[in-house]
């Protein structure tokens, strides 16, 4: 029964569903799931369930083809109904995110006072397909993220949405298409394109073919598994060549010429066909970032201001819709191998990884592979031109490639020069055959340089003119901060005329341990429409020596992958893939490569390809920074041009100018301190179990080594106490414009960049992309952080926000003078000059007046008594006395102000001195020690303008003005609200290592100017609720809920028992991230306590068994206009999602193009949204909102309840503020 229809839809389409359990097995190694759970469609259930395991009763276990991850196809428009069914002797279910539907029969859960939509046989769901795009569905019967659970099992599929009146083919026969990951597409007006489901998942529960847990065979130690489409490919299988124990194989692990075809599923495609991808989370933890070699996509996808990007993070149950631009083979129509992989680089080692394939004859299902294998049929797009025909002298790729299955890739023709520079490699007579006419080394099969031949199409400033980039990799001890912290086997890029310029190699190599030279990753610059050659000189020890991190290990060639840039993938993409040549250099073999920079691409990164797994970390990373056409390049000092480094000042075309720095967080950084400790090892060497530290530019300055001074933490930042730190200083002059190029180098953990007194746009070329303060990014992502806001002279702290982050050093200073210095030179200042705030308010200004006491007081978390003794938290100082009350129920604090407005607060510290903070070492962070925690409190504005010397709250640099409070003192600052930001992050740095995860933080919410501010559902003032009505001239009325995410709470239990609901694998200790509960707002609603009273996991969410979760409970009616203000201010570096069941809302607000997302994924520390719930919510009931992470967030206790209820019934709004004027009840 449906209890509110969504319009009547011309089309019903009918999905008959059966959840089954069956052996996965995930590639031909035999690594399977004994308990593996999919959906299909019931008609092949039978057939999927006989096959798998017979091929699971094999010698050797094999996988079977049809096992596959659920795809079905609907058209925008069409009703879908699904009759799901299972004997399964268990509650499952079918919720999809991102369809409408009617929460009280059509969720797949059981929440709140719904129906129980979850089955123990057959149920109804009907969904309605309103939007194009992918949306992911999974069982919500079993949440929990163990063995236990089903999603890790595989209990989860897409459902895509195509446009109206669009079909879906077999790409191998051409024939209509039920249900698969890949199909062709054809509409009557549209182009047709290739369209491929990809879904990414992790925490699979694997045995090997014997039955045991698989074992990576270099280290002995237990080897974990990651997957793509329930396939994997481990480097743990892909053995080496040799017998040689420091071999490790890692530089062919992804040929296919050595070891045949990987497991996951392979695309395949004709060059320039126009495809997507449709990219889904199935799995339960790992934010993961999806990269794609030689291939891009915007942002937004249809907004031509949208950012150009070939890497995306990617959390749980998150999808994408990736539209390739300029289609297969992209816009130098490469064809060849293309890889895609999780660049979490021991996620791709433990099997995320696959090859889209590019062919360049027509494949009719007659040839084979240089292994033997079949080369399936594959059917061209009708609307495109035929792909020619396979001849003598084209049997088409990969059969034109020299080389022997069974044996090494070979490096490529005319791409390698011997150490006396003569050509290595000449090419066969059928390779040259193959080559495009205006063939170059690292350009032979596809023209990747169009502006630099005769054919030119395009236009191009720079035609007939080659940028060369001579380039080494070595090996030297690179000292990363004051304390002596080191890597002794440092490998970075370097320019050979720097080596030349220092007396050659060793010389180099002596000046930069003895710290002579300053050593950073290598930035190198072009211009929009340049072609650039790279010449890269192995000068790289061939061994990795043996360490208390890593075993010894041979790396005796190295390659060069690039990003973004166009480039021939056989020969130029600095790697091994599938059956391309192996593009690396030898010990003292130079390799060519040539890239075409068709846009202003600004950072673009690279690395090595070969042994990224096992030296990245070490240092092996750098960036080509594309500016625009025309632009220059100068040094900060001089103004001389500047041939590479972090800092320039970049001269556009019009004679404006901005500032312009690298910053590259990286982590794994495998250092020892000054007297040769190793710091922060594994328990064995070669161990992924998050080793060593991490560093910016390769330096740190870590806190606990500024705790060993015995000062307060509220000076950890400050130079006059500690002096400058060892990372980058950023130094420019007020209201000179800025551009950070920030980039992720290494190794796997996610970060999040923070920036104090100052915010820029999500995406920098467009103008319509919300404002920001921070940017989650994982290993290989790039941003551009673009400062235009106003600024005045001081310092302004930049930081990672997850504690473990910051603790381990990675934040440092933008130095802002106030007068000329003779090492920075001023830049040219166009007619735009950014002007700094005003001192003071005008007399006509608002000044909105708070004053906020820090108070020290249990938070109960729950009424099952799980709570923090020693919570921290703000309160406004007219609840003073009820803060102190036992049955007071502790909040974050919430402020608001409009936009426009003055705020004036004043913080009041009444800790006790007799009662000190006491310092505990749960939650942990890496390298903790023991220190006293300060007493001292401040507030800092996320957004908001301030002077930075005043009134920051932030003891940073060498500003000279206390902005912290100890105990017993006040203090006063003073903010102007300069647009309408929504949410703002309030966080204290008397010490963040020991305040914010016992609640020392808030949030100020910026609303539109001249707005009102009442109660849920009264018309009193609402100053500090989280739930409020707000009214302002010319806005929409709409309801507001604000959120505040905690990962990484202490909490003890009603016994006063410390709570770990994380557990490390096989009972090791978990991940330093991992530590630690969740909830929202001080209240957490954990599956422990729940499940004491009716162990039924399918009912752990309903209300009508366990009553309200402790997280709030947000209320609104139906019809209404609602806003999420949803902020991340504590505390775990562990990347969070978003979702609230049945609603969606535009991933940037006030974007025109931004896309519709059920769930934000990649949430953290410093992270603020502003969710306005797309199209009214018609259908009463409760809806789930929680983390998208199965692992360990819900179970945790991040859930909680949005009660949608009916106009009429009980309706309080109406009777209490129909008063109001425009009310939003108002006429309903």
């Amino acid at each position: 029964m449906e209890l509110y229809q969504y319009p009547t839809r011309q089309k019903c389409r009918l999905y008959e569903i059966e959840a089954i359990e069956i052996p996965i097995v995930y590639n031909k190694y035999g690594d399977y799931d004994p308990n593996g759970l999919v959906y299909v469609l019931k008609k092949d259930a039978k057939r999927i369930q006989e096959g798998a395991w017979r091929n699971f009763s094999q010698e050797i276990p094999q996988p079977y083809e049809e096992v596959k991850p659920l795809v079905i196809r609907a058209n925008v428009g069409d009703k879908v109904k699904i009759v799901f069914t299972h004997s399964l002797n268990r509650s499952l279910s079918i919720h999809v995110q991102g369809l409408g539907y009617d929460v009280q029969t059509s969720d797949g859960a059981c929440v709140g006072y719904n129906r129980d939509s979850t089955t123990k046989n057959q149920i109804i769901y009907t969904w309605y397909a309103n939007r194009e795009g992918v949306y992911s569905f999974q069982d919500m019967g079993d949440t929990r993220s163990g063995e236990e659970g089903t999603n890790v099992h595989g209990l989860f599929g897409a459902i895509i949405v195509e446009a109206a009146e669009s079909r879906w083919l077999d790409p191998e026969t051409g024939a209509e298409l039920e249900s698969g990951l890949f199909a062709d597409i054809y509409h009557p007006v549209h182009p047709a394109f290739r369209e491929y489901a990809v879904f990414f998942h992790d925490e699979l529960e694997i045995k090997n073919k014997d039955g045991n847990q698989p074992i990576d065979p270099h280290t002995g130690l237990p080897s974990a598994t990651t997957a793509i489409s329930y396939r994997s490919e481990p480097m743990r299988n892909r053995l080496p060549l040799t017998e040689e124990h420091a071999d490790t194989g890692e530089d062919i692990s992804m040929s296919s010429w050595v070891y045949g075809d990987p497991a996951p599923p392979i695309l395949r495609a004709y060059v320039g066909d126009p495809s997507k991808i449709r990219l889904i989370h199935g799995g339960v933890k790992e934010t993961h970032v999806f990269h794609l070699h030689n291939h891009q996509w915007k942002l937004e996808g249809d907004n031509p201001n949208s950012t150009i990007i070939d890497s995306v993070s990617l959390s749980p149950q998150e999808c994408f819709t990736l539209d390739i631009l300029h289609g297969t083979g992209s816009l130098n129509r490469t064809i060849g191998d293309v890889i895609f992989h999780c660049h979490l680089y021991p996620h791709f080692h433990e099997g995320m990884w696959t090859l889209w394939r590019i062919y360049d004859r027509l494949e009719d299902g007659t040839g084979k592979l240089p292994d033997g294998t079949k080369i399936p049929p594959l059917m061209p797009l009708k609307d495109r031109v035929l792909p020619p025909k396979k001849d003598k002298n084209h049997p088409g790729y990969p059969n034109f490639i020299n080389g022997t299955f069974g044996e090494r890739p070979l490096q490529p023709p005319f791409g390698i020069l011997n150490a006396d520079g003569s050509n290595k490699i000449e090419p066969t007579k059928l390779e040259e055959k193959n080559f495009v006419e205006n063939f170059r080394p690292g350009a032979l099969y596809s023209d990747t340089c169009p502006c630099h031949t005769d054919r030119c199409e395009c236009e191009c400033e720079t035609k007939e003119k080659i940028k060369v980039f001579e380039i080494a990799l070595i090996q030297a001890k690179i000292v990363y901060n004051h304390f002596g912290w080191n890597d002794p086997q440092g490998r970075f890029f370097v320019l050979k005329e720097e080596l030349e310029k220092h007396g050659g190699l060793d010389s180099y190599i002596e000046k930069v341990e003895k710290g002579t030279i300053c050593v950073e990753p290598l930035v190198i610059r072009a211009n929009a429409g340049d072609c650039v050659e790279v010449r890269l000189t192995n000068l790289l020890p061939e061994y990795i020596e043996e360490s208390p991190f890593q075993m010894k290990t041979k790396t005796d060639i190295v390659g060069f992958h690039i990003h973004l840039v166009k480039f021939d993938t056989i020969v130029s993409d600095g790697a091994a893939n599938g059956w391309n040549n192996i593009a690396g250099a030898r010990k003292y073999e130079t390799l060519i490569e040539r890239f075409f920079l068709d846009t202003e691409l600004r950072a673009v990164f690279f690395h090595d390809h070969l042994f990224a797994n096992s030296h990245q970390q070490h240092g092996v990373f750098g960036a080509l920074f594309v500016e625009e056409a025309g632009a220059t390049f100068h040094d900060v000092s001089t103004g001389e041009e500047l041939k590479f480094g972090t800092k320039a000042v970049i001269k556009r075309k019009d004679g404006t100018s901005f500032r312009e720095y690298a910053l590259f967080v990286h982590d794994f950084a495998l250092l020892f301190d000054k007297n040769g400790k190793p710091l922060n090892p594994p328990e064995v060497p070669g161990s992924h179990d998050d080793p060593g530290v991490m560093g910016i530019n390769y330096r740190s300055e870590p806190m606990p080594e500024r705790l060993k001074k015995d000062e307060d933490p509220a000076y950890i930042f400050s130079s006059f106490v500690h002096g400058d730190p060892s990372t980058p200083i950023l130094e420019t002059y007020p209201g000179d414009e800025m551009m950070i190029r920030l980039l992720d180098g290494a190794h796997e953990e996610q970060h999040v960049f923070n920036l104090t007194g100052m915010n820029w746009k999500r995406e920098v070329s467009d103008p319509a992309s919300p404002d920001v303060a921070s940017q989650t990014m994982g290993i290989s992502e790039a941003f551009n952080i673009h400062i235009t806001s106003k600024y005045g002279p001081g310092d302004y702290l930049y930081y990672f926000g997850g504690i473990d982050d910051a603790w381990l050093g990675l934040w440092g200073i933008i130095r802002s003078y106030d007068q000329p210095k003779k090492w920075l030179k001023p830049l040219c200042k166009g007619k735009d000059q950014i002007l700094p705030l005003p001192p003071c308010p005008g007399k006509d200004a608002t000044i909105r007046k708070y004053e906020v006491a820090a108070i020290q007081r249990k938070i109960l978390y729950n009424k099952h008594g799980d709570h923090d003794p020693d919570g921290l938290i703000f309160v406004p100082l007219e609840e003073l006395k009820e803060a102190f009350c036992e049955n007071y129920q502790p909040k974050p604090l919430i402020l608001r102000a409009n936009a426009g407005d003055w705020i004036e607060v004043v913080l009041h510290n009444l800790f006790d001195f007799d009662n000190p903070i006491q310092y505990f070492d749960y939650p942990r962070v890496p390298l903790d020690m023991k220190h006293k925690p300060s007493m001292r409190v401040s507030l800092n504005p996320q957004f908001l303008r301030y002077d930075p010397i005043c009134d920051s709250g932030v003891n940073v640099g060498y500003n000279n003005r206390e902005q912290t409070v100890g105990p017993g003192e006040s203090k006063k600052y003073l903010w102007y609200a300069d647009k309408e930001y929504g949410a703002c992050i309030l966080q204290s740095f008397g010490d963040m290592r020991n305040h914010r995860y016992h609640g020392l933080f808030g949030t100020i919410l910026i609303e539109p100017p001249g707005a009102k501010w009442y109660r849920n559902f009264s018309l009193s003032k609402a100053l500090y609720e989280e739930q409020a009505v707000i009214t302002a001239p010319g806005v929409e009325n709409f309801r507001e809920c604000v959120v505040l995410i905690q990962n990484g709470i202490r909490l003890l239990d009603k016994d006063g028992v410390l709570i770990r609901t994380a557990s490390g694998e096989d009972g090791e200790v978990p991940d330093a991230e991992d530590t630690g509960e969740k909830g929202y707002n001080y209240r957490s609603e954990r599956f422990a306590n729940r499940l004491e009273k009716d162990s039924r996991i399918a009912r752990v969410f309903s209300s009508k068994i366990h009553g309200d979760p402790a997280t709030p409970v947000f209320k609104a009616y139906t019809g209404e206009r609602i806003v999420f203000r949803t902020v991340m201010p504590a505390d775990k570096p562990r990347n969070v999602g978003f979702a609230i069941h049945g609603c969606q809302w535009k991933e940037q607000p006030d974007d025109p193009y931004s896309r519709e997302i059920p769930i934000q994924g990649a949430i953290s520390v410093g992270n603020t949204f502003n969710m306005e719930l797309k199209d009214s919510i018609c259908c009463p009931g409760d809806y789930l909102y929680r983390s998208g992470s199965l692992k360990w967030d819900i179970e945790s206790g991040m859930w909680g309840i949005f009660r949608i209820m009916k106009h009429g019934i009980g309706n309080k709004c109406r009777n209490v503020c129909r008063r109001v004027v425009d009310c939003m009840c108002r006429g309903k």
